[in-house]
């Protein structure tokens, strides 16, 4: 389906046919980049790149751009912080929409992988199958499931096994998964092993302390590899200087994100891109 096409059939869908005139709805800017309009503010998607250590591009995580009705800048946490259940529930399914559309229109065959941030709760309603019309998005963008890693935070504070089942019906339906930002609330390997995702991506708690400390240099070192030995892969995001890029090298990392890597952009990165920097750290 051409992308005007499906905008239009996803504006209908969504919020009854509101268009450019109505207040929720999707709309392609001047430089054919898709944005939506959602309470009043305008949201638009960037791309991180994540590189693997030998500095090969593997893909994007999205991340929302907002801003407030006067233009202002405004934190996509603090949206989700002061939203109902419902209405965090409908920005997760428009902010994933939104950054697939974004991602298909670069030309999506070049593109690797597409990491989208949903919340547990946003993850069980979609494992319990309200993924039905987010499918046919990707379908029609020409995406399948393979491409797609769905990133959740865990707090580590309430029961695993509901999060633990739609893990693994996600996976089962062919997304990748990923627990984000492990370390900040819990470093509790047997919840990790539980969950079972096929991705962990350190918070940047970790690797900011192992950039300068020996010992939490060597913590890091001895988690990594249990995580390892489950048979996960390991994602060392938030990197920002050579220090902490060696160490996470030296954890045994295998992806790595941040500024240092490459800030948030509207563009994505080819993917026969390779990153300088993990190239020389890791020759």
């Amino acid at each position: 389906m051409p992308q005007p096409e499906l905008i239009r059939h996803l504006n209908t869908r969504f919020h009854g046919g509101a268009g450019p005139g109505g207040s929720d709805h999707f709309e392609v800017a001047g430089t054919q980049e898709v944005q939506a309009r959602f309470g009043g503010r305008l949201f638009r998607s960037l791309f991180q790149p994540v590189v693997a250590r030998g500095g090969e591009l593997l893909g994007h995580e999205a991340l929302l751009q907002v801003q407030g009705p006067g233009g202002e800048g405004v934190s996509p946490r603090t949206i989700f912080e002061l939203a109902s259940d419902e209405e965090a529930l409908a920005l997760d399914h428009m902010a994933c929409t939104l950054h697939v559309l974004n991602f298909a229109r670069q030309g999506h065959g070049q593109r690797g992988l597409l990491a989208l941030n949903l919340s547990p709760r946003a993850l069980l309603a979609f494992a319990g199958g309200q993924e039905a019309l987010f499918q046919a998005v990707l379908a029609a963008c020409g995406l399948s499931p393979q491409r797609v890693v769905l990133e959740v935070t865990d707090h580590g504070f309430e029961d695993c096994t509901a999060l633990a089942a739609a893990i693994a019906q996600c996976r089962g339906r062919g997304y990748h998964t990923a627990i984000d930002n492990f370390g900040r609330f819990s470093c509790d390997i047997e919840r990790l092993e539980a969950l079972a995702p096929d991705i962990v991506k350190l918070d940047r708690c970790l690797i900011g302390h192992a950039g300068h400390l020996g010992f939490a240099r060597q913590v890091l070192g001895e988690m990594c590899a249990e995580i390892r030995r489950l048979g996960m892969r390991l994602v060392s995001q938030s990197i920002e200087s050579p220090q902490q890029l060696q160490a996470a090298m030296a954890s045994g990392a295998d992806l790595f994100q941040g500024y240092l890597i490459g800030r948030p952009s509207a563009v994505c990165l080819p993917l026969g891109h390779a990153e300088p920097r993990v190239c020389e750290m890791s020759a």
